[in-house]
């Protein structure tokens, strides 16, 4: 797909920055936020990180679920490579497209997304997703929530604005335009409820951060 295409050619190109970078945007609350996901993820024998980029949900699964295999999956083979150089040997991963995962049928108990569903087409992802889930799998999501449209509307200032000049010292113009354009992608909690509805996977848990402009949720395949 063109859109993997260029997502690994900018991955790549950000792969120096990009943690530091998120610690920045998310006001250093990104590794609290990843936690809460992992935690309120169930148990399980396989995780899969979707867009795992430098690996940092696939280290915090180690920490919180060691007996659990956590394999991260991206299209960006640098980032692949920070984070097997930050995680060590023991994970396993795998460049690969969230269209087309390298798992038989429902070998994986969760899959998880950090900041990276909005980027997916969510249709023919969630598809593939619910193909490699065990009966009662999860999806995991971090990312950025469509909230009201006043706050939405701040959101999306601040993003295009305020950010951007510290932004487009990291990124070229771009780059930084792919993640603005993402934004607009972004579903609202009760969107993304219903469009998870319409797969057969129900919510257990759901927390907004930001005022709304961040969810965590976590949603249960139910047949």
């Amino acid at each position: 797909m063109a859109q993997e295409r260029l997502a690994a050619k900018i991955f790549d190109s950000i792969v120096n920055v990009y943690d530091r970078f998120l610690n920045f945007a998310t006001f250093s609350r990104i590794n609290r936020w990843q936690r809460e996901l992992i935690e309120n993820t169930p148990e399980g024998e396989v995780f899969v990180d979707v867009g795992t980029g430098t690996g940092e949900i696939v280290k915090k699964i180690n920490e919180i679920y060691p007996e659990t295999d956590a394999v991260g999956i991206d299209v960006s083979f640098k980032m692949l490579k920070v984070a097997r150089e930050k995680t060590g040997e023991k994970n396993l991963f795998i460049q690969a497209s969230a269209y087309d995962l390298p798992f038989k049928d429902k070998t994986v108990d969760s899959v998880l997304l950090s900041l990276v569903f909005r980027h997916l087409n969510p249709e023919d992802a969630v598809t593939e997703f619910r193909r490699v889930l065990k009966d009662k799998g999860c999806i995991s999501i971090l990312d950025i929530s469509k909230p009201s449209r006043y706050i939405y509307r701040t959101m999306y200032f601040f993003a295009d604005k305020i950010f951007r000049p510290v932004g487009e010292r990291i990124f070229t113009k771009e780059e930084y335009d792919y993640f603005i354009e993402s934004i607009e992608n972004s579903k609202s909690e009760e969107e993304l409820e219903r469009f998870m509805e319409d797969f057969s996977f129900r919510k257990i848990y759901s927390s907004k951060k930001f005022a709304g402009m961040v969810i965590i949720a976590v949603f249960q395949k139910v047949k």
